[in-house]
């Protein structure tokens, strides 16, 4: 099966077609309209020397998000990382998938797995984590805005 969804590639701004039943791959999903997310993936677009990892910017279509079950709501509240055997980690967890799947991050989600420190990672990243998509949703970028972000 193949998606016939385009993906983009931060680092070249070209789409390409993703092949889902390719083992092996972990799909990032980041917020394209948000400077502070383009940054990030910016920087690990740098290290991204095994070329596993596909980029897609959510902020450019929901065609692989629709192939994972995954809103555009959710994916705008939290990160989403698909690890290699095509599962869907968000939050702290997407970020360890994401740094396991990096040569030069590998170690540091070894050692936060090995301090027991992802939850104290998880804590932190849901206050940033709200916080960044009610700054989405004032530059009227999610298709949720009008959800009380108050609650969540």
């Amino acid at each position: 099966m193949t998606n016939k969804a385009a993906v983009s590639d931060p680092g070249i701004g070209n789409t390409y077609p993703l092949a889902l039943n390719k083992p092996g791959k972990v799909i990032v999903f980041y917020d394209g309209s948000c400077p502070l997310c383009q940054k990030e993936i910016h920087h690990y677009v740098r290290r991204d020397h095994t070329g596993q990892l596909v980029w897609n910017d959510i902020s450019k279509g929901t065609e692989l998000l629709d192939e994972f079950g995954i809103t555009l709501d959710e994916a705008m509240r939290r990160f989403h990382v698909i690890d290699r055997a095509g599962n869907v980690t968000r939050g702290a967890e997407a970020f360890l998938t994401l740094w396991h799947a990096l040569p030069v991050y590998r170690y540091l989600a070894r050692t936060v797995e090995y301090l027991h420190l992802t939850p104290l990672l998880g804590w932190t990243y849901e206050h940033f984590a709200r916080a960044r998509y009610r700054r989405a949703c004032q530059r009227g970028i999610c298709n949720a805005c009008a959800i009380d972000t108050k609650k969540s």
